[in-house]
Parts: C-alpha cells; structure tokens; sequence
C-alpha cells in the first residue's frame, strides 16, 4: 500500500509538472537580442539618415576607374599609414586581413573608422590607423560629398 501510495504521489508530481510546463508561454526573444551591436560607424550612417544627410558609398583605396560611375570623382589617398604591429598580436603570431570602414568628410579626412573583420588582435591597430588617412574630397557632379568605404590592411606575421 505504501508503495501504491508513493508511485501515485510520483505520478501527480509529474504530470502537474508537465501541465505547468504546456501552460506557461515560451520566453520570446526580443528582437535587439538576435541583432550583432552596431558599431561606430553604422551608428554614423544612422544619425546621418535620421538628418537627411547624405552619404554615398564608394571605394577608397585600390579603385579601379572602370567601375567609377559618371559624375563621380573619387578621392585620391593623400596619407594612408601603415599599422603597428601589436606585440600581443606578434607573440599569438595573428595575421591576415582585417577590413575597416571608414566614413570620409567633405574634406577628405576620416570621420570615423570601425573595424569590420579580420583578426581580434589586430583590428585596433588597423583602426587607429585608418582614422589617420587623408584623401582628396570625393566630389559628386562637382561637389564634396561624404563617402563611406572599406580600407583594407595586411598583417603578416613574421
């Protein structure tokens, strides 16, 4: 009898622990938790828009002049620095290429600079280094626009 009573206790337990379970909703996630963080310069282009300010998109560096469409000039690299080679990213022998995109003001300079890819330890390096690049304005129909762009920079581990 003791037992039957235990193995019906037991079985009550489960089943108001499974029925609390199919009652309550699952937990949705908020929306902002799925996104990736915005970084400096998506944050940039966002307060850009939200002023109505424009911002083209075009290549800054390596540009093959084919692909440059009518009515745009693109800057030139006036100072396009190399980065230090971190020490902590030379002792964990990091490399490889870390892509940062930048935005250009209206008078060639960098407004702001986010490393987009590339190796951890290295993205801070090519960042800093990013932000102290000069251009030429780019002009559109003979105008100075803001551009957004990506530099690249190649670490070689030696």
């Amino acid at each position: 009898m003791r037992k039957l009573f235990l193995l019906a206790s037991l079985l009550i337990c489960l089943t108001s622990v499974n029925v609390f379970a199919q009652e309550t909703p699952p937990a949705e996630k908020p929306a902002t938790e799925t996104e990736q963080p915005k970084n400096a310069v998506q944050r940039a282009l966002d307060e850009a828009k939200e002023k109505g300010e424009t911002i083209l998109a075009a290549c800054v560096v390596d540009c093959v002049e084919a692909d440059i469409s009518e009515g745009f000039e693109t800057g030139r690299a006036l100072e396009l620095p190399k980065p230090a080679y971190p020490s902590i990213a030379r002792a964990a022998h990091a490399s490889g290429t870390v892509g940062v995109q930048v935005i250009i003001g209206l008078d060639g300079s960098v407004i702001v600079a986010a490393a987009i890819s590339g190796h951890p330890l290295l993205q801070a390096a090519a960042a800093g280094a990013a932000r102290q690049a000069r251009f030429t304005p780019t002009k559109y129909k003979g105008e100075p626009v803001k551009v957004v762009g990506v530099i690249q920079y190649h670490f070689v581990a030696q």
